[in-house]
């Protein structure tokens, strides 16, 4: 319920801090949600994981702290009711204010810097994209990187040249890691 009390730059703050309390709530969520939707992290190095993990918990806590400093901006709890616009209280509420919204900034940038580790490159995308395949002929074996394949036959390039193979000329093709 609204301190019907307040007046001026005090009623103008605390107006103001309930408006930013509803901000923090949508960023409690959306760190919740970051972490909910947290992608597979198979391939991604140990180390990754632990400070993605305590980049999220330290959102988290920031975000909390963030919310209860501007809730206090808000909605105060006092004793006895502060008179209108006393300039120890507008300072203090000014103060819990700024820090609460620079808090709530840092919770953002801290789940960003989390989840950013998503994109991590795995092994599997770390290795080379060219297929290397393996054609056994009559006169022997060729392996080298596939470049082409049509109707007539296959093309591969090993050690530096194209070399082309027609289909009748296949006994076996196979997909290698390394030639």
């Amino acid at each position: 319920m609204a301190d019907t009390t307040d007046t001026g730059s005090l009623a103008e703050l605390r107006s103001s801090a309930r408006g930013w309390h509803g901000v923090q709530i949508a960023v409690l969520g959306f760190i919740g949600l970051c972490g909910v939707l947290k992608g597979s992290d198979a391939g991604l190095p140990r180390w990754l994981e632990v400070l993605a993990g305590l980049l999220m918990l330290g959102a988290l806590a920031v975000a909390c702290i963030a919310t209860v400093l501007v809730a206090f901006a808000a909605w105060p709890v006092y004793a006895s009711a502060p008179r209108p616009d006393d300039p120890v209280e507008v300072r203090r509420t000014v103060g819990r204010l700024r820090l609460g919204i620079g808090l709530t900034f840092v919770a953002v940038v801290m789940t960003a810097l989390a989840t950013i580790s998503q994109w991590w490159p795995t092994e599997a995308e770390a290795a080379t994209s060219a297929a290397l395949v393996e054609v056994t002929t009559a006169d022997g074996d060729v392996c080298g990187e596939l470049q082409q394949i049509d109707t007539s036959g296959i093309t591969l390039t090993a050690d530096g040249s194209d070399i082309a193979i027609e289909f009748d000329q296949v006994v076996s093709l196979q997909s290698v890691d390394a030639c």
